[in-house]
């Protein structure tokens, strides 16, 4: 998700182009039309060329959950097919029209499914496999340390800042009710899907959540090459 105010005057709505860039869908902008890659939030032809959108936080996981956290959302109608026309795709090998940059024989299937975090010039993917076994991962991205959260059931997953505005660096594990973490220097409980404290000592408390950006497997090495993966605890 990208705000769309790229100056402190100047909105612009978007639009898809039908185009790809390295397998990954691109938008232009209804203004210039300019072309802007969505796994980037980068402009890379027209007017706007090298400008970048701002990367929001979001969370993607399912109307049930969504309603419970926000039960005053309105909702997009959605679409008039049926049934999901990219059914066939998502249960296929192919990896985009392109093809894939990267070796099939990796490490991961190509369309596994990963949250990708950009912090400090580091690009880090957290494979959602992984995940399941390992739903919360104290980690450092660019030098920043963050802890993953992940709902298996939902197939959610959020990744907030671990450091506390007085300088500490939390530890978590998972907590003992679902989509709960703990702290292990207080006990203090947390919702893994706001990253607030909603018991103990640090109650009220609320982690930064950092942008993330759910992606197959192919499409986020494409675009990071050189970017690292996280494959659980050594």
């Amino acid at each position: 998700m990208y705000d769309r105010q790229i100056t402190q005057d100047r909105v612009i709505t978007f639009g898809v182009s039908g185009m790809l860039y390295q397998n990954g869908l691109i938008m232009y902008d209804h203004q210039t039309e300019s072309l802007w890659s969505h796994i980037l939030g980068q402009a890379i032809a027209g007017e706007f060329k090298g400008t970048k959108l701002a990367f929001l936080p979001a969370l993607q996981t399912d109307w049930q959950t969504w309603q419970e956290l926000h039960p005053d959302t309105l909702v997009v109608g959605p679409g008039f097919f049926g049934r999901d026309v990219y059914a066939s795709y998502y249960a296929s090998g192919d990896t985009g029209v392109l093809g894939s940059q990267i070796p099939r024989d990796g490490d991961l299937y190509v369309k596994e499914y990963v949250l990708g975090v950009r912090l400090e010039g580091e690009a880090r993917a957290y494979p959602f496999s992984v995940l399941g076994k390992e739903p919360v991962v104290n980690d450092a991205v660019g030098g920043v340390p963050v802890v993953v959260f992940f709902d298996e059931a939902t197939a959610s997953g959020t990744v907030f800042g671990r450091e506390l505005d007085d300088g500490r660096v939390l530890e978590f594990q998972t907590g003992e009710s679902p989509r709960r973490a703990t702290d292990t220097a207080t006990g203090s409980e947390w919702d893994i899907f706001t990253g607030r404290a909603v018991d103990g000592p640090l109650r009220g408390t609320a982690l930064t959540q950092v942008p993330i950006t759910y992606a197959f497997w192919f499409g986020w090495a494409d675009y990071h090459p050189d970017g690292t993966v996280y494959m659980g605890k050594e």
